[in-house]
């Protein structure tokens, strides 16, 4: 979920490699992807894979089960737990989220939860049951969603802080284009999954242990391209946070957000 760069995919793909040394696992057997593509999470081979909580807590649950999380060293994260930047344009007219009444927001999916599901519980109060924006465009990712807010498409965007982070890397001219107005409610990160059915308690462990013992064991620039500190093990109960921040809003009448 945080590879938006060639560099980016590089540093993942280092970390994996010697994650199957350290496991024991023929790489012969074992594809990385980088898709985005959610059918991917329901494949009968899914070894594991990496998602997003909102998603994890609705659609696919009574699929998959959370097993750890990442752990990021950049603005907006605490331990497991993590926040989206709001911005606009670095130009823009808006200094709080009550000025982005009638604007149009980017979000990067429906179903995000650093996109869509708690600026949606920011919103809420805000709301009293009545339309913020003008319109809402669904970009299809956080970068599309940054650079919406950068070239004007769009006033207002919630950008995963991590995702935030590594863009700001890559890409600085473009975060130069956007400015940061408040950070969101703070929620669990976005887990690894293995499907319910198919890994033990150990097994999930184990992976966990192997990752941290790459990690540790990586070159430098690994850690330092990902912002990558770490692997906590969550369980689903971490996640019950996600579902509260969507009772929030829907409690308040803003139940999409709009």
């Amino acid at each position: 979920m945080y590879a938006f760069t060639g560099p980016q995919q590089s540093a993942w793909r280092q970390l994996f490699d010697r994650f199957l040394d350290i496991s024991g696992e023929d790489p012969a057997q074992v594809t990385l992807g980088f898709e985005h593509d959610p059918a991917l999470l329901r494949q009968p081979g899914l070894w594991f894979g990496h998602t997003c909580g909102y998603p994890l807590m609705t659609r696919l649950r009574g699929h998959v089960m959370p097993f750890c999380v990442p752990l990021f060293d950049v603005p907006g994260t605490e331990g497991r737990m993590y926040s989206s930047r709001i911005i606009v344009g670095i130009d823009a007219d808006i200094q709080s989220l009550e000025h982005c009444r009638g604007r149009v927001c980017a979000m990067n999916n429906p179903d995000s939860n650093s996109g869509m599901n708690v600026l949606r519980h920011a919103l809420a109060d805000m709301a009293a049951g009545q339309p913020v924006f003008s319109r809402v465009i669904t970009t299809g990712g956080h970068l599309a969603s940054l650079a919406a807010v950068a070239d004007g498409s769009a006033d207002v965007a919630a950008i995963d802080c991590v995702s935030y982070q590594l863009i700001a890397d890559s890409q600085p001219s473009l975060v130069d284009r956007v400015r940061v107005i408040g950070d969101t409610v703070k929620t669990c990160g976005l887990p690894l999954v293995v499907a319910q059915s198919s890994s033990s308690a150990a097994d999930t462990a184990a992976i966990s242990h192997c990752l941290n013992r790459a990690l540790t064991s990586a070159d430098d620039t690994v850690r330092q391209i990902l912002h990558l500190t770490g692997f906590a093990e969550v369980t689903l109960d971490d996640y019950a946070s996600i579902l509260e921040v969507e009772q929030y809003a829907v409690e308040r009448g803003y139940p999409e957000l709009a």
